[in-house]
């Protein structure tokens, strides 16, 4: 961004002479004034170009004031003559002084005035080259945007035209291959239709002429064919019968014959093993009958138990502690009809009666057999 450059005044080293009439030969002589600087650009403010600017010019204007003061005081020692020219000349050259003075604030103010508007300027530029470069960067970002849409829907336009066209060849050569189907189609009905009609024509000669004929011959036809049904079915129950009775035969015959051969299997396989059979036969029967045996005991155990049972308690109840029965007197306490501990049942050191034994093995109360 280009930056624009404010013109501050400079005064330059150069005095501003004026030439002074001395005398007869009229010499001129130098006098000193406020410099006048010349302005050069360089990027600073108002306000320190004037706090740095008034200072210098009002102590030049102290000094040359001073100068001319002390310079008219010497020409009037020197000649007395020309003191009115001097004061006159003085006189002018304080008005050029103020002169040079106003217009120089003028130039100041001017100054300001131009740098403000040179700084709103700046700034309004500036805002309108940012919105102008905002503006144009989102047209830039949507002109992409639409670029790219425009890119997008072009391609899927193609995409949906060559789709579209695939589509419609398609249908086209479907809508061909039904035409001509149909056409197919129609040309076989014609055809069959032809051939329905040529029918028609036959059959409807033949119902006038030979129709009669051959409905008598017909029904004779049926009539036979109805016989020789009558006859079948005759042959067919007799030969039902006759397989019946054979497959009867037969079938007699082959259970005979299993028979046969399974008992004589089984007599074959029992032989090496008829003694292990007859003992295994025996021990069964002796099984059984200790069976019945166990069960019957069991019975009446099962009748004597709640007997024994209550004489156990009753035995329990009248047991007395030997120490209560002595010191019975000193004591009183009442005996506690309780079975001591460690008393076992008389039932559990009942023993089993001598059981039958069967091949060495002994049978239990419960049927089971063990090893004596």
């Amino acid at each position: 961004m280009a930056q624009k450059q404010t013109s501050r005044p400079q005064f330059s080293g150069n005095k501003f002479q004026v030439p002074v009439r001395l005398g007869p030969e009229k010499n001129l002589k130098p006098s000193t004034l406020p410099p006048l600087r010349q302005v050069r650009g360089r990027n600073k403010s108002k306000t320190k170009n004037l706090s740095k600017i008034q200072p210098a010019v009002q102590s030049q204007v102290s000094v040359e004031m001073a100068n001319s003061t002390k310079i008219s005081g010497g020409l009037r020692r020197r000649d007395q003559t020309h003191h009115g020219k001097v004061q006159a000349k003085v006189r002018l050259m304080r008005s050029m002084l103020r002169n040079q003075r106003t217009s120089l604030q003028e130039l100041y103010s001017h100054e300001g005035y131009l740098t403000k508007l040179n700084k709103e300027l700046t700034k309004a530029i500036l805002d309108t080259e940012e919105s102008v470069a905002l503006s144009v960067r989102e047209m830039l970002q949507q002109q992409s945007i639409l670029g790219n849409i425009i890119d997008i829907l072009e391609y899927s336009n193609k995409k949906r035209v060559q789709q579209l066209r695939s589509e419609l060849q398609e249908w086209k050569e479907k809508e061909e291959s039904k035409t001509n189907s149909l056409q197919r189609e129609v040309d076989q009905l014609n055809s069959e239709i032809q051939k329905a009609s040529e029918e028609v024509n036959f059959l409807s000669t033949y119902m006038d002429h030979e129709y009669p004929v051959r409905l008598v011959q017909i029904s004779s036809h049926i009539r036979q064919v109805q016989q020789a049904k009558d006859n079948q079915q005759d042959e067919l129950d007799n030969l039902r019968e006759m397989r019946e009775t054979i497959l009867a035969l037969f079938s007699n015959l082959i259970q005979e014959k299993k028979k046969k051969i399974l008992k004589c299997l089984v007599v074959n396989t029992q032989k090496p093993h008829e003694n292990i059979l007859l003992l295994k036969t025996r021990d069964g029967r002796r099984l059984q009958r200790c069976m019945v045996l166990f069960r019957e005991l069991i019975e009446q155990m099962k009748e004597e138990i709640p007997i024994l049972l209550s004489e156990v308690e009753q035995m329990c109840a009248e047991l007395w502690n030997p120490r209560e029965a002595v010191y019975k007197d000193v004591l009183l306490q009442r005996p506690k009809f309780l079975c001591p501990k460690g008393r076992v049942s008389f039932l559990s050191k009942l023993t089993w009666p001598a059981f039958p034994r069967i091949n060495g093995s002994v049978v239990g109360p419960d049927g089971k057999v063990g090893t004596g």
